[in-house]
């Protein structure tokens, strides 16, 4: 009997960390005008503000990202900004640094179930023309 409650609430445990991985994100177009065809995810550059841009860019879309931090490391976050971005045919974002909830909250609140253990960012999609060469060359279009 305590085998099977201990084997039932492992995965129930198992299950809700699988859930807890995803990052979930939104994406609001800042330019309806430009329209550029999707480029790939290793084209795309992280910028952490916007004079580390070493060239003139079109802004294609606001993107931001949230996930669980128990469950979803910095590094995801930015990966998934990085594939939404390439998405709408960016080849370099402008980031914002990845915030995360209080430490305390973060183990209170997922030891209660209340799921107040987020990690959140935010970036900047754009497009530099004067990188086009070297997105053709990353992602062989």
């Amino acid at each position: 009997m305590i085998q099977t409650t201990l084997r039932g609430a492992l995965l129930v445990a198992l299950a809700a960390g699988a859930a807890g991985c995803g990052v979930r994100t939104q994406t609001t177009d800042v330019n309806p005008r430009v329209a550029r065809a999707p480029t790939c995810d290793e084209a795309v550059v992280v910028y952490k503000s916007r004079a580390e841009v070493p060239n003139d860019y079109h802004e294609l879309a606001f993107i931001e990202a949230e996930g669980n931090s128990v469950y979803t490391s910095d590094g995801q976050i930015v990966a998934q900004i990085r594939k939404r971005a390439a998405e709408q045919g960016a080849n370099a974002i402008i980031a914002n640094p990845v915030e995360d909830s209080n430490a305390t909250v973060k183990v209170i609140g997922e030891a209660i179930g209340v799921k107040s253990a987020t990690s959140k960012a935010s970036a900047l999609a754009i497009w530099m023309p004067a990188q086009a060469g070297r997105v053709t060359a990353q992602c062989g279009k």
